[in-house]
């Protein structure tokens, strides 16, 4: 088993850690990559979906494994959850001038019975930054 670790500087104090496991070949197959955002030292999520805001007051991340969106406050460094937004992968951040909001677009999910809503759904939520 093989475990590298590759640091990307994203600028104004954030980076990403990818982590890959690879296992010996004639075992069983795996090649697994995790994606972890940190700003300075401080953990922030493991992730593959994030947008950090032009000036990096704000950055804007789903959870893996949940879909959770949640936010970080560079100035306070404090984590918001906004727990009432839909659950589809994200696709697109698009920030306000002010970088106060924030326009969230989601992947529609499958309805509950399975037939409604088509995979090209996209759906745009707003928020407003804590």
């Amino acid at each position: 088993q093989v475990l590298t670790q590759v640091n990307k500087d994203l600028g104004h104090g954030y980076r990403i850690q990818e982590s890959k496991q690879i296992n010996v070949s004639g075992r069983w197959h795996s090649n697994q990559s995790f994606k972890f955002l940190y700003f300075d030292k401080r953990y922030l999520c493991q992730c593959t979906e994030f947008s950090i805001s032009p000036s990096g007051r704000y950055a804007i991340f789903q959870i893996s494994g949940s879909l959770e969106i949640a936010s970080f406050n560079r100035d306070k460094l404090r984590v918001s959850n906004y727990l009432k937004l839909p659950k589809g992968q994200l696709k697109q951040v698009i920030w306000s001038r002010n970088e106060k909001q924030a326009e969230l677009h989601f992947q529609a999910e499958k309805s509950v019975n399975g037939n409604a809503n088509d995979l090209n759904d996209v759906v745009k939520k707003r928020i407003t930054l804590k």
